[in-house]
């Protein structure tokens, strides 16, 4: 079973499946090209003034994708609106999603039109065809995030005075577990995201021994997200130019990495980080 759903920037969706064992619904799926594939490579070789040229690594382009559907209704009236809202898929322009579920695993990219939405009505048959060239600046394919929770480095350490207890006690805690792992079974690097709630004078982040360090305040109504692709945001406002180390830190394709958050110099809070896998 595969199926398809482009949501556009409004929230509008066009869907359809194809279903290997001959289960054929009203909307059926009967192309998706660009899915496999679709990805080309450009690169600024320089000639040489004798044989050859100069290489220089090469870099995917985005992804060209089109899909094509077959969609049935009962009646006439049904046909043309379901034209009117097919011919207006992306009318307000930008960029919307398409996700493709194939045998219960479920890949996203980001996409924007790319040439004429191309409806016709059958009227006699009862049934519409659609084609919709959907361009994704980005040559990747998603899988759902998947999200951990983070505990700073050392939590649960410190020196502890019970006055009340008998003959009077004293702890330095039990630390909490800090360990947590981010994975990708993708054919591509992913980047986790953290998104850090704390008060402190300063926090680091890590992807294995990749770090990232923010040497600033920071307060816990106000997170600061750190996209190990290579972005700061605080409050939604790109502050990159604040940070310390650069380290960014990526999961390579079909392996593990162990993530870590810490205080640069004591503090309170937390973090998250969301991690999927990346495919070409």
């Amino acid at each position: 079973m595969i199926s398809v759903v482009i949501t556009d920037s409004s929230g509008a969706r066009l869907s359809g499946s194809y279903d290997h064992d001959g289960q054929a619904g009203r909307d059926i799926l009967t192309g998706l090209t660009g899915w496999a594939g679709g990805v080309g490579v450009r690169s600024e070789d320089v000639e040489r003034l004798s044989h050859g040229s100069f290489s220089t690594p090469s870099l995917r382009a985005g992804r060209t994708l089109t899909v094509d559907l077959v969609m049935e209704r009962d009646s006439r009236a049904e046909l043309w609106a379901l034209e009117r809202g097919v011919s207006g898929l992306f009318a307000e322009g930008g960029y919307g999603t398409l996700e493709v579920e194939q045998d219960g695993e479920s890949l996203v990219a980001e996409v924007r039109l790319d040439g004429e939405v191309k409806p016709t009505v059958y009227l006699d048959s009862g049934f519409l065809t659609v084609q919709v060239p959907l361009h994704a600046p980005m040559p990747y394919l998603y899988s759902p995030w998947r999200e951990s929770s983070l505990q700073p480095v050392g939590a649960g350490v410190g020196f502890e005075f019970v006055p009340f207890s008998h003959g009077g006690v004293i702890s330095f805690g039990s630390a909490v577990d800090t360990d947590e792992q981010v994975w990708n079974d993708g054919n591509a690097s992913s980047a986790p995201v953290f998104t850090v709630w704390a008060d402190s004078p300063g926090f680091a982040v890590a992807v294995g021994d990749r770090r990232v360090t923010y040497p600033w305040p920071t307060f816990q109504d106000v997170p600061v997200t750190v996209d190990m692709a290579g972005s700061v945001t605080v409050g939604g406002v790109d502050q990159s130019h604040l940070l310390g180390e650069r380290a960014w830190g990526v999961v390579a394709p079909g392996s593990l990495e162990s993530v870590r958050f810490e205080f640069l110099n004591g503090g309170s809070g937390w973090a998250s980080v969301r991690h999927r896998d990346t495919y070409l």
